[in-house]
């Protein structure tokens, strides 16, 4: 199991990413959702997840200032946005994969499948060390 956390301050799309999730990527669980940056960096301390879906624009920090808090980041991270022009920026910080609003099933589950790879990568890895 793939355990994410969702991070977007419009709660619609919170909604609509959490179902298209359920409905469509079994091997993912929402172990939560935020709003803010400060309200994501708390649930990401405490939950520990392996994936993070992440809005970039937000009020106050946006999610390059959150992910400059949580350095070393220790989780995957998949940008979900209604802008194009952070997806080089996205990419040097290591985003397995950049999403824009609305967000397709088909790219959603492509998406899903790599994490998942790059998991199972990790966690081979850590088990040989």
């Amino acid at each position: 199991m793939i355990k994410c956390i969702i991070v977007d301050d419009e709660p619609r799309n919170n909604e609509i990413l959490q179902s298209l999730l359920e409905t469509y990527c079994s091997p993912v669980a929402v172990a939560g959702i935020a709003s803010f940056a400060d309200e994501a960096a708390k649930l990401i301390k405490s939950k520990e997840p392996d994936l993070v879906f992440l809005d970039i624009e937000m009020p106050g920090r946006n999610a390059f200032d959150l992910l400059q808090d949580l350095r070393p980041i220790n989780f995957e991270i998949v940008f979900v946005t209604a802008f194009d022009k952070y997806a080089a920026k996205a990419f040097r910080l290591g985003a397995i994969d950049y999403l824009l609003k609305p967000v397709s099933i088909d790219e959603l589950k492509d998406t899903v499948e790599k994490v998942k790879s790059r998991i199972s990568g990790k966690r081979n890895n850590e088990r040989v060390e």
